[in-house]
C-alpha cells in the first residue's frame, strides 16, 4: 500500500476518536449539574489515561490535551462522566489527500475532510522518530471551528497604567535638579479695606 493510502486511512482514524468517545455513552444513569446533564462512560473510557492513550496513538501531547479538555468531563459520585448532548456531523472522513511536503521522518498533508452537509480542506503535519516508528499528528489546521480541536481561550492580561520602559520596569518619574526646584510660594498679601477715593474732574 502506498503511503498516499496509508495516511488517508489514518487521518479518518484519526478524525472519529473524539466522537466515538463522545457518542459512547447512551441509555445511562442520568446526573444533572447546575443544568448540565452528564452520563458515565463505559470502563473502556472511565479513566482520563485511558482515553489519552486511544488519542495519543494519533496525536500529538497538546493535541491529545485539547481534545481531552473539549469532551467536558467531569467525575460525579466517583464516575468519569461526560454531558449527554447530541453530536452534531463532524467532517471526519477523508475523501482526497495529497502529500505536499516530503522531508525525513516529517510529512505535509492536505486532505479534504467530509462529514454531513461539510466539506473542509485541512493541513496536517505529522511527524515520526524514526523511519521504523509510526507518525503522530503534531498540527491541525482548522481548530477554531471545531469543537474537537478547539483551542482555550486565554484571559486578557491587565494592562498596567504605569509607564514602562523596553524591559517592562515601571519608568521612574524624573528627578528635579536641586537649583530647579520651586521655592515655597508667597504668601498674598490681604487688600486692605477702606473707602475708595474718587477722582475729582475739572
Amino acid at each position: 500500500m502506498d503511503e498516499s493510502r496509508l495516511f488517508k486511512q489514518f487521518i479518518s482514524s484519526a478524525e472519529q476518536v473524539w466522537t466515538q468517545i463522545a457518542a459512547s455513552p447512551r441509555g445511562k444513569v442520568v446526573y444533572t449539574v447546575n443544568g448540565v446533564d452528564y452520563t458515565p462512560l463505559p470502563d473502556k473510557y472511565n479513566t482520563k489515561r485511558k482515553i489519552s492513550r486511544i488519542f495519543r496513538r494519533y496525536w500529538g501531547k497538546q493535541l491529545t490535551e485539547t481534545m481531552i479538555r473539549n469532551l467536558g468531563l467531569r467525575v460525579l459520585k466517583g464516575k468519569l462522566c461526560i454531558p449527554y448532548r447530541p453530536i452534531p456531523p463532524l467532517p471526519c472522513i477523508v475523501q482526497s489527500i495529497q502529500v505536499k511536503g516530503n522531508r525525513p521522518n516529517q510529512r505535509l498533508v492536505a486532505a479534504i475532510l467530509v462529514g454531513g452537509e461539510k466539506k473542509t480542506r485541512v493541513d496536517y503535519r505529522l511527524i515520526r522518530a524514526g523511519d521504523t516508528d509510526s507518525f503522530t499528528i503534531m498540527k491541525r489546521s482548522g481548530r477554531e471551528g471545531d469543537i474537537r480541536y478547539r483551542p482555550s481561550v486565554e484571559a486578557p492580561k491587565a494592562v498596567s497604567m504605569l509607564a514602562t520602559n523596553s524591559a517592562g520596569k515601571p519608568v521612574p518619574k524624573p528627578m528635579l535638579h536641586p537649583a530647579a526646584k520651586p521655592g515655597p510660594k508667597q504668601a498674598r498679601k490681604p487688600k486692605r479695606k477702606g473707602k475708595k477715593r474718587l477722582l475729582k474732574t475739572p
